[in-house]
């Protein structure tokens, strides 16, 4: 009796550690399944791989479920970040001893040479974007080391043709749009996966041994930049308001030539007509003309002196007294 009932705990022993064991099985199942679940963010795309296989490289953002690790995996991007890369390896701080530097890589030194044959240094900032996840995750094996050292190459290249004065003045922004355009260039030719968003320079500077004779250089020419448009301006400004004078001028010159010729022309007219009837009645039109003539000036006159035969004088005044 005794022996079924300690074979029937057994049993019951088993079949409850079997039952045990399998909600446990269960349960960590139903909890491995749960990992699959996984979310991506506004500024991210995701990259779902199975087996090392990629089968989706453009996951939205959301939540979304993938089977559980091993067999498929997400990998995160973040697209919309724009990310900023600073370029210090043709500049005086540049880190020497970083074995992925340009110098170190290129066993160039860490200058730039000029047109010109002069020395200077150059640092920057590149702002770039991820535009595809796949290329960016598996067609290059760093991508910032890459970036960094086509920038440096193509920044040697460009002042390469260049003059030190040009380089050291106006023309940085012809730098910062060529290296844009160049690595730009670079990147998709490799199918890297980036894009260049902008380039910053920020210093660009000749060896410190005649730093300080260049610089006189560059303010004597900002200098005079500042003079030759001081001058435009002030021409600019003048320009319109001598221009105007003028074609008053010549308007008001134009008017009164208008005005002279046609009271000539009337005169001449006048003087044809007289000269027609002093041709008919000449003793008569020399008296109308005449005596046109003192209606029109009697009354511009002050006073007549008469004068008779015996030379004296008389004088007969025309002025209108009020007493």
């Amino acid at each position: 009796m005794n022996e079924i009932i300690r074979n029937y705990l057994k049993s019951t022993f088993i079949s409850s550690s079997k039952y045990f064991v399998s909600v446990i099985v269960a349960g960590l199942f139903a909890v491995y399944l749960l990992t699959g679940f996984y979310k991506i963010s506004q500024n991210e795309l995701g990259v779902l791989q199975r087996f090392g296989k990629v089968i989706d490289g453009n996951v939205e953002p959301g939540a979304h479920y993938k089977l559980p690790w091993p067999i498929d995996t997400i990998t995160k991007v973040p697209v919309k970040t724009t990310h900023t890369l600073e370029i210090k390896d043709l500049s005086p701080n540049a880190a020497l001893d970083d074995a992925n530097t340009f110098r170190q890589t290129t066993q160039l030194p860490s200058y730039c040479i000029t047109g010109d044959n002069n020395i200077v240094f150059i640092d920057f900032l590149i702002r770039y974007n991820i535009i595809d996840p796949v290329q960016y995750l598996f067609n290059i094996k760093s991508n910032e080391d890459y970036l960094k050292h086509i920038a440096c190459s193509s920044a040697v290249y460009s002042l390469g043709g260049k003059t030190v004065d040009d380089i050291l003045t106006v023309g940085k922004k012809s730098v910062e749009v060529y290296l844009k355009e160049e690595i730009q260039e670079k990147l998709d030719l490799h199918n890297s996966g980036l894009a260049i968003s902008a380039i910053e320079i920020g210093e660009v500077s000749p060896h410190k041994g005649v730093r300080t004779f260049f610089e006189r250089v560059i303010n004597a020419q900002i200098q005079k930049r500042e003079l030759v448009n001081n001058a435009e301006s002030y021409r600019n400004e003048k320009l319109p308001k001598t221009n105007g004078e003028a074609m008053k001028a010549i308007e008001e010159a134009r008017a009164y030539k208008y005005e002279v010729v046609s009271h000539a022309e009337g005169d001449v007219e006048r003087f044809k007509k007289q000269l027609n009837e002093y041709s008919k009645a000449k003793r008569v039109t020399k008296q109308r003309i005449y005596l046109d003539f003192i209606k029109e000036k009697f009354p511009e006159l002050k006073y007549i002196i008469i004068v008779d035969n015996s030379g004296k004088k008389r004088i007969i005044d025309l002025r209108i007294r009020t007493n």
